[in-house]
């Protein structure tokens, strides 16, 4: 019929959209910046005597971006583990420190993403969890 639509909306959809997009990955972006690459758990002072559950392991629960690293410092003054797993079932191999003595750490880096549960070996009471996003 001849009639052609000619008005300067016409498009402005797409570049909606466009913005919209990287509005969204910028947020994205943003908040993997925010997620840190590093933490540091400590053993709970005199964790090695039950009581001090839930946080034997202070923080009890640490969230790191993918492929970071989690310290686990032992100010105590008795050996400790940080052994992926549960007391209940066991270790799963994903990282034990083996004996972390007074005074000394054990890093772990983690490239996947997910929620790793760990305990101590040695004073199994002890647990905590490391979220990788």
């Amino acid at each position: 019929d001849g009639i052609r639509d000619r008005s300067p909306s016409r498009g402005l959809g797409d570049v909606y959209k466009r913005q919209a997009d990287k509005a969204a990955a910028d947020k994205a972006a943003a908040a993997a910046a925010a997620i840190p690459k590093t933490a540091e758990v400590k053993n709970a002072e005199g964790s090695s005597t039950p009581g001090c559950e839930p946080n034997c392991f202070m923080p009890n629960t640490v969230t790191i971006a993918k492929g970071g690293t989690v310290t686990f410092s032992n100010p105590d003054t008795a050996p400790h583990t940080s052994t992926s797993g549960d007391a209940t079932g066991g270790p799963d191999g994903t990282w034990d420190s083996s004996l972390v003595m007074p005074g000394a750490s054990y890093d772990v880096t983690l490239n996947s993403s997910g929620t790793y549960n760990y305990f101590c070996m040695v004073h199994p009471w002890m647990a905590g969890t490391v979220i990788v996003k």
